[in-house]
């Protein structure tokens, strides 16, 4: 740990606000680190170039003290850098950094100032597009940090109610949207207990689907994207999974999800639900997981609702009407035939002593495993019993046309390009089963 002498550099910068800055800089520099002087001469041309780009992006910002005082500093310090020890070196190179971060972070905080102001007095929506995409190339240039920290989390929410503005504005540049949208999705925070405080947006119920036009138009695997980045800050990006929906009971939000040819069970929820095992391999089969994910999800989401302890839960395991219809939803947009409960029920078997072969004993997964299957048949007793048989050649059909414009993004506004009667228009758009 350095002390609080030699540190004062850093925390002087940091604050920006001490009294006897120049003073404390001054003295620290000409004792320990007199090659800063060419650094602070790097920092001078830094400072320069931020004012020439803000001033390209018609921003304000006054660099003028910080460049005086960068201007001044390195006369006074001396020219010999040949007796200066490693540890000072270091410590050079981590200042040094250190002051480009906090420069750059502090240009930053100021544009997005100057943003919320000027877009608070626009209601043209070409200005507000104009603004915006000044915002992006802003951005583009200084990179500025996606893991934040407490005292930058403004930046995530200023993003996150630029996607709202353009909403209410009805802006349909499709780029620019799905580019704040990624924004959006990068930012997280360095420390998870601080994104409790964190304030979320409260968006429109048409918000949903007007993002969802954008990435589809732009070809943007947005589930994708939110499975590769599963600490942002953005929590609206969970509504774009078909398991969440169904989890909560939310038909509108599902089938929504469905007829854009969104994947019911993608490959990061099966490492999510799977054994947990990488190097060993998976024995109940894909779509029994699925099934055993969402009775999970199901289950947990009602406890809470229940407002039930996980320790008196033992009897609760039920689903409601509307988690019934969503979950009945998705076998219309998946070729599998029914799972059964007989074979998931020897799946879970099979799996536990696979385990067991390769060392691992885990009962308790067995035994959830176990008491989901049985839920299951419960509450979907039609589905789960009986001999298991292929869907009809009809769904099939649907699937395999769904898929080949899934695949060419043309999903839902490519069925009606197609010229097919409106009964089958409908029936490949999942309205009816």
């Amino acid at each position: 740990m350095f002390s609080s002498e030699q540190c004062c550099f850093c925390y002087s910068v940091r604050a920006l606000n001490i009294i006897d800055y120049e003073k404390r800089c001054r003295r620290y520099l000409n004792r320990c680190a007199p090659s800063l002087k060419w650094a602070l001469l790097s920092l001078e041309s830094l400072t320069e170039e931020c004012k020439q780009r803000t001033d390209l992006n018609a921003v304000e910002y006054d660099t003028y003290p910080l460049f005086q005082f960068l201007k001044g500093l390195p006369t006074t310090l001396p020219f010999d850098t040949d007796n200066i020890s490693l540890v000072t070196k270091l410590k050079y190179l981590y200042f040094k950094r250190k002051l480009l971060v906090i420069l750059k972070d502090n240009l930053f905080n100021e544009y997005i100032d100057v943003l919320k102001e000027t877009l608070s007095t626009l209601l043209n929506r070409s200005d507000v597009e104009v603004l915006i995409k000044k915002f992006i190339k802003v951005c583009n240039i200084l990179h500025p940090q996606t893991h934040l920290a407490a005292e930058d989390v403004h930046q995530y929410e200023f993003i996150a109610e630029l996607l709202n503005q353009c909403y209410e504005l009805s802006v349909q540049d499709s780029q620019l949207v799905t580019t704040l949208v990624t924004m959006a999705i990068d930012r997280n925070m360095i420390e998870l207990s601080d994104s409790r405080f964190v304030r979320q947006p409260l968006y429109p119920q048409g918000f949903f689907t007007y993002i969802l036009e954008h990435v589809v138009r732009e070809k943007f695997d947005i589930m994708a994207y939110c499975s590769d980045h599963p600490r942002t800050l953005w929590e609206y990006s969970r509504n774009f999974s078909v398991v969440n929906a169904v989890s909560f009971g939310n038909s509108d939000r599902a089938m929504i999800l469905l007829k854009h040819g969104f994947e019911v069970f993608p490959e990061y929820e099966i490492r999510r639900c799977g054994h947990g095992f990488p190097l060993i391999e998976e024995v109940i089969p894909r779509t029994q997981l699925m099934v055993l994910q969402m009775m999970s999800r199901m289950h947990s989401i009602n406890l809470v609702l229940l407002n039930t302890l996980h320790m008196y839960n033992n009897g609760i395991y039920s689903t409601t009407k509307e988690q019934k219809e969503c979950f009945r939803l998705i076998w219309r947009a998946i070729p599998d035939p029914f799972v059964k409960y007989a074979e998931m029920g020897l799946s879970i078997t099979t799996e536990y002593f696979h385990l067991i072969r390769h060392g691992v004993l885990n009962p308790k997964r067995y035994d959830e495993n176990t008491k989901y299957c049985i839920m299951y048949e419960m509450y979907f007793m039609d589905m789960a019993v009986g001999a298991k048989e292929p869907r009809s050649l009809k769904h099939l059909s649907r699937c395999t046309v769904r898929k080949s414009l899934r695949q060419s993004w043309s999903l839902p506004h490519g069925i009606f390009q197609l010229g097919l009667p409106k009964t089958l228009e409908q029936y490949l758009n999942l309205e009816w089963e």
